[in-house]
């Protein structure tokens, strides 16, 4: 009876699986890419048992699930459009943002009306979902018994002020506070503080709530704004700005009140800077600024700036008054030698220096002011203990045109007596509890005693190389490879050299290796989980993450009671996105390769039995998929190097195939990595390898001055290896990249035929105008980018005419045959377009084969989705007519005049 009750199922499995193991795969076309997703921001509950991630869909609308731990897809929740999670401190609720379609967003957007969103609150032990409408943001009390829900403000209303909700989570109940234009918990979720912005001023002021009792404090009120709450650490203080008008200024000040003992009975502390006379006279305390509490509780700190007065107006009389045809005020802008930042900085960091300030401290207790930045040293940070501050001072090396050289003082923020403690310096880091400053300088780490006045070397002892010599730049002094945390105690912190990571106590006693990866070649470097706490726990066990220099394996290792560090992953796939549950020893991690979607797994602390808590692009399994390899190749040097090569989809080792060779300093490290394809992109080696082409990505090394050739030396040999295996077809081999990679594609052709198609997206073409170009995005001249980072000439281009004129790819081009398509946006804020221009007038009159693809309006990338889609799909079809031999469109043989683009006829039709 047993038997026949099976039978039917059993006979069911058998032909489901016989019908998998026979199904026909597809080849993967652009119609199939929309259904592909991607984990996008993820989420783990204080207790580790609740999970919760995005899924982001090619094209489509994404959602948001929320599991618990353990359990199979039955027990997942889903909520189209929801982002922005956030559980509870206690583990009982999710709460999170919920939008609107890409359609409706799009519709509102076109009828110019705002996106308001819902806020979804799930009660974690019931699943059942509570929805409230028009949240602009929320936030749960830390000990997870209270929400707070702030409305949008409403429109037309200039206050700041909305209603905000306080849910009590345990009653199930609603306290509506109007008028709020911000609010803070304090820490253990005891206290909530409002700050009240009305449309009649009256009703302005902060109200202190005590949450056990439901008491209500009025903290102070007056018919002005308030803002900038601010906690201290333990949530028994609390700070916030009142702002004073005065009508001789332009700005308005303001006064600092504080509240200690907000347990008990509120103490009320007043900062009025006229009432303070070692304030600087003609300045002002700004509001933009974040306060801060000192530690001790009896210092905030805050910042001011030149209050500037208002013009007066001059007396209306004959001799004064506007001439009917006198002429507004020029625009003009004056650049100068000597400037700084040039005026294109200053343009884009105008918001910026607005804003720039001066750190001071308002000492409570003894009601004392110091201020501690001024005009030589604008930049300021505090040390751990607050009882020092850092000055940097880079006016005696400006104008900068390589390092950013500063000098580096130390501030007494209690007495204001400042001491320069380095010269010609870049930068420092503080130690947690603020004993030690620490920094690197002459290929060592040093670290400078704040209380006794001394400079240490640590690791001069240690025979191994902290600076990175691995990467080749124009500086000066190259930089170190790296350093993790410090102890919480100051006692010691972690640095590596290029393999290993080292414990270095601060005082100089002793060093320790922790880990032993320079044998196999493999990278260990510090993987922090909590970053609430200035530094490592005492009894903290250390994680570092692993990176097989020549396998391009990867994992996790941890070391605990001072062992060395040993594996907890080791593997062919690519590890990352780890994190850490608050509350309990719970880990989540994501893992991929090229032929397994990423996916999140949980773990408890022994880092065994992973289970799957995603289960991403499962539709993968009906389509052709090709894995990757690392392969390695000798360049012109003789330096053996790596390369990624992905193989094309449904792979038969009796064909040769087209291969794309794509480039950008180095990409072995991609290896492993997941390609989703995407119609969007002219660079988706998905989109190559199902259309049945090799995808090979080699690494570059560089010498200072030959960055073109460098690549020539790396590339050429690279792919001259490949053509050997047998695989490739050598009449069908192209080249291409973006920016720098740009660079080198268009370069490389002028030095080879080995390639029969080239795609550049925003080539640097001509290096000497790119020298004197902009980096309009930053506004920073393109020179620095040259002297000390990717362009690697170490001198101008007036000390090393010939590398800059050897290394352009527009003074090469005469006798090129590789068909070029270059793309540009107009607005390229980071390779001028003008480098574009110079090549295509170049290769016009030259009449070499060159197609340059202009987006008006765009950006470094394109950010419009018909542009993205079109570039795409115009470097598909260079690729298959000059590698492939299909039939070009007429774009390639004929170009497109400007009455003929698509905008046109629509203007046209119009």
């Amino acid at each position: 009876m047993r038997f026949i009750k099976l039978f039917p199922l059993t006979i069911i499995l058998s032909l489901f699986v016989i019908s998998s193991l026979f199904a026909q795969k597809q080849k993967l076309t652009p119609d199939d890419y929309d259904q592909w997703q991607s984990i996008g921001s993820t989420e783990l509950s204080a207790n580790g048992q609740w999970f919760g991630y995005n899924i982001n869909l090619v094209d489509g609308d994404g959602w948001l699930t929320i599991k618990k731990v353990g359990t199979d897809s039955t027990g997942d929740h889903k909520f189209m459009h929801g982002k922005k999670l956030d559980f509870s401190q206690d583990n009982q609720w999710a709460a999170f943002q919920i939008g609107v379609s890409e359609n409706q967003k799009e519709k509102l957007e076109k009828q110019e009306k705002k996106v308001h969103l819902k806020l979804g609150l799930m009660n974690l032990a019931t699943a059942e979902v509570d929805t409230f409408k028009n949240i602009a943001n929320y936030t749960f009390s830390d000990n997870g018994r209270y929400l707070a829900m702030k409305k949008y403000q409403a429109e037309k209303i200039k206050t700041k002020g909305s209603d905000l909700i306080l849910r009590d989570l345990n009653k199930e109940t609603n306290q509506l506070i109007g008028n709020v234009s911000d609010y803070s918990f304090n820490d253990g979720g005891t206290k909530l503080a409002v700050l009240l912005d009305a449309h009649s001023t009256l009703g302005n002021g902060a109200h202190l709530y005590d949450l056990s009792s439901g008491k209500v404090t009025v903290l102070d009120s007056d018919a002005t704004a308030y803002k900038g709450l601010e906690w201290n650490e333990d949530g028994t203080a609390l700070a916030f700005f009142k702002e004073e008008k005065n009508e001789d200024y332009k700005e308005p000040t303001h006064h600092v009140l504080a509240f200690k003992n907000i347990d008990g009975k509120p103490e009320k502390y007043l900062f009025n800077q006229q009432k303070q006379t070692s304030f600087p006279g003609d300045f002002r305390v700004v509001d933009y600024r974040d306060l801060r509490w000192s530690e001790d509780g009896n210092t905030l700190f805050f910042g001011i700036k030149e209050w500037e007065k208002k013009e007066k107006e001059a007396e209306s009389d004959s001799t004064n008054e506007k001439k009917n045809d006198e002429l507004d005020p020029s625009n003009v802008e004056v650049w100068h030698w000597q400037d700084d930042d040039i005026q294109a900085k200053q343009e884009v960091l105008a918001g910026q220096i607005k804003q720039e300030n001066h750190l001071s401290a308002w000492h409570l207790d003894e009601n004392t002011f110091v201020q501690i930045g001024n005009e030589k040293l604008e930049e300021t940070f505090l040390t751990g203990n607050q009882q020092y501050a850092v000055g940097y001072n880079p006016k005696p090396y400006e104008p900068t045109f390589e390092e950013e050289w500063k000098d580096i003082y130390l501030v007494d923020v209690t007495s204001g007596d400042t001491k320069k403690i380095l010269t010609k310096h870049e930068y420092v880091r503080n130690s947690p509890n603020g004993n030690y400053l620490q920094y690197f300088k002459d290929k060592n780490w040093w670290v400078y005693n704040i209380e006794e006045g001394k400079h240490t070397n640590l690791t001069k002892n240690i025979d191994t190389r902290f600076q990175d010599f691995t990467n080749v730049n124009g500086r000066e002094n190259r930089r170190p490879f790296g350093r993790g945390e410090w102890a919480e105690d100051d006692s010691w912190f972690i640095v590596y050299d290029q393999y290993d990571a080292y414990k270095v106590w601060a005082d100089g006693s002793k060093t320790q290796k922790l880990t032993s990866g320079s044998q196999d070649k493999i990278r260990h470097r510090q993987v922090r989980f909590d970053y609430e706490n200035d530094g490592m726990a005492k009894d903290e066990d250390l994680y570092f993450s692993l990176y097989g220099d020549g396998t391009k394996k990867r994992g996790y290792a941890r070391l605990s009671d001072g062992d060395k560090a040993k594996a907890l992953f080791y593997e062919d796939k690519m590890y990352n996105r780890i994190s850490k549950a608050d509350s309990t020893k719970q880990y989540i991690y994501q893992v991929q390769s090229a032929t397994d979607s990423p996916d999140f797994f949980h773990v408890d602390h022994d880092f065994d039995n992973p289970v799957a808590l995603t289960h991403t692009n499962l539709q993968q399994e009906d389509y052709y998929w090709a894995d990757d390899e690392v392969v390695t190749f000798t360049n012109k040097d003789g330096e053996q190097l790596e390369g990624r090569l992905l193989y094309p989809a449904n792979y038969d080792p009796d064909k040769k195939y087209p291969m794309i060779t794509y480039i950008y300093e180095e990409r072995s490290q991609t290896t492993h990595r997941y390609s989703i394809p995407t119609k969007r992109s002219p660079y988706n080696f998905r989109r190559f390898s199902s259309e049945g082409y090799f995808v090979f990505q080699p690494d570059i090394t560089y010498e200072l001055s030959d960055p073109g050739m460098s690549a020539v030396e790396s590339v050429v040999p690279a792919v001259e290896k490949m053509i050997d295996t047998g695989m490739i077809n050598k009449d069908q081999v192209g080249l291409t990249g973006h920016s720098w990679g740009a660079y080198q594609t268009t370069f490389i052709i002028t030095q080879t035929n080995l390639f029969n198609s080239a795609v550049a997206g925003a080539p640097l073409t001509n290096m000497i105008s790119m020298y004197n170009s902009v980096y309009w995005n930053s506004g920073t001249p393109d020179a620095k980018i040259f002297e000390t980072s990717q362009g690697r000439f170490p001198e101008p281009w007036w000390k090393d005419w010939d590398n800059f004129v050897e290394n352009s790819p527009i003074f090469q081009m005469e006798g090129v045959s590789t068909p070029l398509l270059v793309e540009f946006g107009t607005k390229d804020g980071a390779v001028d377009f003008n480098q574009g221009v110079e090549l295509y007038n170049t290769m016009r009159r030259m009449q070499n084969p060159f197609v340059m693809l202009v987006y008006e309006g765009e950006n470094h990338g394109l950010a419009r989705e018909e542009n993205q889609i079109d570039y795409a799909n115009r470097a598909f079809q260079w690729h298959e007519h000059y590698l492939l031999g299909k039939e070009a469109p007429e774009w390639i043989t004929d170009g497109l005049p400007y009455l003929e683009r698509p905008t046109m006829k629509d203007n046209a039709a119009e």
